[in-house]
């Protein structure tokens, strides 16, 4: 237990560290940049942003501690109790349902909601998000029981959401993209990985490697599918420039009234700001995580389940929830503000755009050193490739794509250009990519893009998005909801192009090592006949 303490705070520190230090160079490294309302260099914001650093790292640690311990555990006790019982229709109920509780206790959909509401998370976007995972998880399972393709499903289930778009309104897509990117985040992908393991190993015969695979890209189709027909009905019932008012409300920037960040103009503020954060964010575990707690209660009476093993998930659970109110605390007391004033600055100040497509780059590039699930996906492409394709390959790649996406994304906010130019081409290039691919490296790629929009995209990219595109459009709720949101849903694509590619790659380099030696064992005279005595 020591050593996996020992373990989990060399994984927290090279997460977050990495991050504080890079923010707090780029303050200091900007003559004309200032964090603080009296423009001084240091002041409370960047002691906030210093101090916020404990309770992140400690939040990391007893959330990666505490998932590992209940909702992975959960996920694979259920996958494998139900799929023993071989009943389909219980498997795919309970996988449903788990599928949106786990989205419920999601943090990284929690923040994104909260975006776009006067008050704490926007629990109906949440419901949404959630009821799309849900289904989708059914149709994940269904998959691997009827052993369908993913490129298959993921054609379908994209030519569906874009045809749905020409209905909605086109504002509206940013936020439906990023709610996809943000579904499969810390808490959802190892609860799904758990369940789906056990479910491909049970029922996914002798393509159950390839059937591990998948889930979580298809459960974030999902959401995006589900917050996408929300939006339709949001604009048939008239409310979606309700929407654009409360963006126009809460990030007014021009008249001072920014809600996103608390204003912090003294050292004494910063004890209010954090105990107003810390009761904000104890209500919205309670609520998100409860549900999923309720369930194993509940399911722990029909299923016999070890004693040990009960109370070792119990105590998981606590821990996930000290975890995510210590995340939530620091996340919105010093990493949301900074990012936000530091969005703020560049686009007051249009001439330093190209300073800030660096600023960009790097943040987008050391926010993947600082995911440690990059680290999980760089070992399993090494893995599946037989070495081919190196650890040190995809972990450089993904950083290149996740660098790239956040460029991207500070031109598309810039000049006013429409996300789907960006998010529609991409698209068609990665489905035609996932027919070239083989299956295996298809279910990673798309798994992937769960992996490059981790919290760090939610708490820093998504902010600092917001707070450039209501300064660079004085503020208008429909350019907000168009333009600040969408770095999520950009950051989601990448990896999946670099890891079809890198698996094409892979099965290409694995082909010619195969031909080379065979042509090493081959002599001239191996074609001769040999005529042996009878």
């Amino acid at each position: 237990m020591k050593k996996e303490l020992l373990d989990k705070f060399k994984e927290a520190i090279v997460a977050i560290l990495p991050i504080v230090i890079v923010l707090f160079v780029i303050s200091f490294s900007i003559p004309s940049f200032s964090s603080e309302s009296n423009q001084q260099k240091f002041g409370p914001v960047i002691l906030s942003l210093i101090i916020s650093s404990v309770p992140l790292i400690l939040g990391t640690v007893l959330f990666s501690l505490g998932v590992e311990k209940s909702i992975a555990k959960i996920g694979s006790i259920v996958g494998s109790k139900v799929t023993k019982r071989k009943s389909i229709i219980l498997l795919l109920i309970i996988g449903g349902m788990l599928g949106f509780l786990a989205t419920l206790a999601e943090p990284d959909l929690s923040l994104l909601s909260s975006r776009i509401s006067k008050s704490g998370p926007d629990w109906i976007l949440i419901l949404i998000a959630s009821l799309g995972v849900g289904l989708f998880m059914i149709v994940s399972i269904l998959r691997v029981i009827f052993n369908k393709k993913l490129k298959h499903i993921l054609t379908i289930g994209y030519g569906l959401i874009f045809t749905l778009g020409c209905l909605a309104d086109k504002n509206f897509f940013s936020i439906a993209f990023d709610a996809g990117g943000v579904t499969t985040g810390v808490v959802t992908v190892p609860f799904i990985l758990a369940l789906s393991t056990s479910v491909a190993r049970v029922l996914g015969g002798k393509d159950s490697e390839d059937n591990s695979f998948g889930y979580s890209g298809l459960c974030s189709m999902g959401t995006v599918l589900a917050v996408m027909i929300y939006s339709l009905i949001l604009k048939n019932i008239g409310l979606l420039s309700s929407l654009e008012t409360t963006l126009q409300e809460k990030f007014n920037l021009i008249n001072g009234s920014d809600e996103l960040v608390k204003e912090i103009s003294t050292y004494s503020d910063l004890g209010k700001l954090y105990l107003e954060n810390f009761l904000s964010s104890l209500k919205d575990v309670i609520l998100s995580l409860s549900p999923l707690l309720l369930f194993f209660i509940i399911f722990s009476f029909f299923i016999r389940i070890k004693k040990k093993t009960a109370v070792s998930i119990y105590v998981g659970f606590l821990y996930t929830f000290l975890g995510l109110v210590l995340f939530f605390l620091g996340a919105e007391s010093g990493f949301i503000p900074f990012a936000s004033r530091l969005g703020q600055f560049f686009g007051d100040n249009n001439d330093m755009f190209y300073l800030f497509i660096i600023v960009g780059f790097i943040l987008g590039f050391i926010s993947m050193i600082a995911e440690p699930s990059v680290k999980i996906l760089a070992r399993n492409v090494s893995d599946v490739s037989a070495g081919a394709i190196s650890e040190k390959t995809i972990f450089l790649s993904l950083c290149l794509s996740s660098g790239i996406a956040l460029v991207v994304n500070c031109i598309r906010i810039n000049f006013d250009i429409d996300i789907l130019l960006f998010i529609i081409p991409l698209f068609i290039i990665t489905i035609a990519l996932s027919f070239i691919t083989p299956e295996i490296y298809v279910g990673i790629a798309i798994d992937a893009a769960g992996v490059a929009t981790g919290t760090m995209a939610s708490c820093l990219f998504l902010p600092m998005s917001i707070g450039f595109t209501a300064k660079r459009y004085d503020s208008v709720g429909m350019y907000l909801m168009r333009d600040g949101f969408g770095v999520v849903g950009i950051m989601s694509i990448f990896p999946i192009i670099i890891c079809e590619i890198l698996g094409i790659i892979a099965v290409s380099k694995t082909s010619l090592s195969y031909k080379k030696a065979i042509k090493s064992v081959i002599e001239e005279d191996d074609s001769q006949i040999i005529h042996l005595p009878m």
